[in-house]
């Protein structure tokens, strides 16, 4: 039996089905804090969905279960049902809203997506369940992606009808369907086979969607693989490597290579050697004027604005850090804030940033992007400080570019500008492994928990001194890192 989520792995990359039809105990065994975060908000959005169609009946349970309650609800004359199941042909499938349309005597599927625009995967989505329920007897007219509308701006209550979009997908899904029956024919036959089978690894792991078996297929991967600078490469230039049997950097020809920044991973690894450019970082950090203000964010991004004046997705800045050196030899100074009630932060937090703000010097920032949109967003919500935060972002230098521009090249890198890759090498002192919070998206999902006035306060107060903990790290790793690059 085969589902509509296990076909979407499969048109990933086959070995998933045959993984998880043969080998699921490879599958971890926790959900990780962001990912079950995606599952929530999925839960929610078709809830506000299913406010759309208000007359709508629930099936219950799962595979024959919802099979059997499925038709039953429908011969008892029910129109609209939710979680409407079929089962046919080896395939299961459960639409989330099966809506009966008394003009063309057909059944129209809406699917619910919580993304805020139409993906290919969508539309492979939409004709696998047509296959299916066609195969089960069911007559499928129109075919509808119900997705979130992000230009929907919150103002009370939310309105479902703004909040979400409702596109016909009728025609895309025909001009598919063909090719998803011969996909389905080669997925049926992949799980009769006894033997695992054999995929090279491309660009599938990620892509549409994150695989839970990457930590199983990628096991025997060296550690200074080709796969450190696969984003600058090609699928096509993947794939002739691994035709080659080449899977350490060090073993790709040297004139293979064209991006500048694969170049010189390439060399530093081959010629096992750091580079570093001494006189572009000396120009680089020529830039920077005092005071020095070490500025980091955490935000949370909710797929349902939780307060007035959001977005859908629009980042809540719920959190700061700020190391500041007033002048060259200054001792370091560090001032932090952290909402911890469940209303709009944005004013609080802003009156306590300028409030450690004297005089503008430059504000440094680990990818840069990151902090000015927050700071533009910011002052459209609070225009009394909209000429401060521009002060900011025309003052804002952002440090790891002096990484991406490969000024600075380390083979433990590998291949990477992020933060996380820099420190350990850098500064091998200072390091996340140490904190409860090690990376941002358990940051972000903690506030929840942290205004969350059910939770014990113990718990509560327990979590706030690990989440200031984390983003002090943030900063401080800057300050740090500087302070090394200065010494070259």
């Amino acid at each position: 039996m085969i589902s509509k989520s296990q076909f979407l792995k499969y048109i990933q990359c086959y070995k998933y089905l045959w993984l998880y039809k043969f080998r699921r105990e490879l599958l971890p065994e926790e959900v990780d804090a962001s990912l079950q975060r995606i599952f929530d908000e999925g839960y929610e959005i078709e809830d506000y969905a299913k406010k759309l169609f208000p007359k709508g009946v629930e099936v219950e349970g799962l595979y024959d279960k919802a099979e059997k309650h499925t038709k039953k609800l429908i011969k008892e004359g029910n129109k609209l049902l939710f979680q409407a199941t079929a089962m046919a042909n080896k395939l299961y499938c459960m639409a989330d809203i099966f809506s009966y349309n008394p003009k063309t005597k057909k059944w129209d599927i809406y699917e619910v997506k919580s993304s805020t625009k139409l993906k290919d995967i969508h539309i492979i989505d939409l004709a696998f369940q047509k296959t299916c329920f066609e195969g089960a007897g069911y007559e499928i007219g129109k075919l509808h992606l119900v997705h979130v509308n992000n230009q929907y701006v919150r103002k009370g209550k939310i309105d479902p009808k703004k909040l979400l979009k409702i596109e016909d997908l009728t025609s895309e899904v025909k001009n598919v369907i063909s090719g998803v029956h011969l996909d389905i024919e080669n997925a049926l036959e992949l799980i009769t086979k006894k033997d695992e089978p054999q995929v090279k690894i491309l660009k599938q792991c990620k892509n549409p969607f994150g695989c839970n078996f990457i930590g199983y297929c990628w096991k025997d991967i060296p550690e200074h693989s080709i796969y450190n600078i696969a984003g600058s490469l090609t699928e096509k230039k993947l794939n002739e490597l691994l035709d080659q049997g080449i899977i350490m950097i060090k073993d790709i020809p040297d004139d293979y290579l064209t991006k500048h920044k694969s170049i010189l991973h390439h060399n530093v690894i081959k010629q096992n050697k750091i580079h570093i450019e001494k006189e572009n970082i000396k120009s680089e950090l020529s830039k920077l004027k005092y005071p020095l203000y070490f500025l980091d964010y955490e935000t949370f991004s909710p797929a349902i604005p939780m307060f007035d004046g959001y977005k859908p997705y629009q980042r809540i800045v719920f959190q700061f850090s700020l190391h500041v050196q007033e002048s060259k030899g200054a001792k370091l100074k560090h001032y932090e804030f952290l909402a911890k009630d469940k209303k709009d932060p944005t004013n609080d937090l802003l009156k306590a940033l300028k409030s450690f703000v004297k005089g503008i010097g430059t504000f440094i920032a680990w990818n840069d992007v990151f902090e000015k949109g927050c700071n533009r967003e910011m002052a459209r919500r609070a225009p009394k400080y909209s000429d401060f935060l521009q002060e900011i972002n025309n003052s804002m230098y952002d440090l790891m570019m002096i990484f991406r521009n490969g000024y600075y090249v380390h083979k433990n890198f590998h291949g990477s500008a992020s933060i996380k890759k820099v420190l350990p090498v850098i500064v091998p002192k200072l390091s996340y492994k140490d904190l409860e919070i090690q990376e941002g998206g358990t940051a972000s999902q903690s506030w929840l928990t942290l205004i969350d006035e059910s939770v014990k306060k113990s718990e509560r107060n327990k979590l706030a001194t690990d989440m200031l903990k984390y983003c002090e790290l943030d900063t401080f790793a800057m300050v740090e890192i500087l302070r090394k690059l200065k010494e070259i």
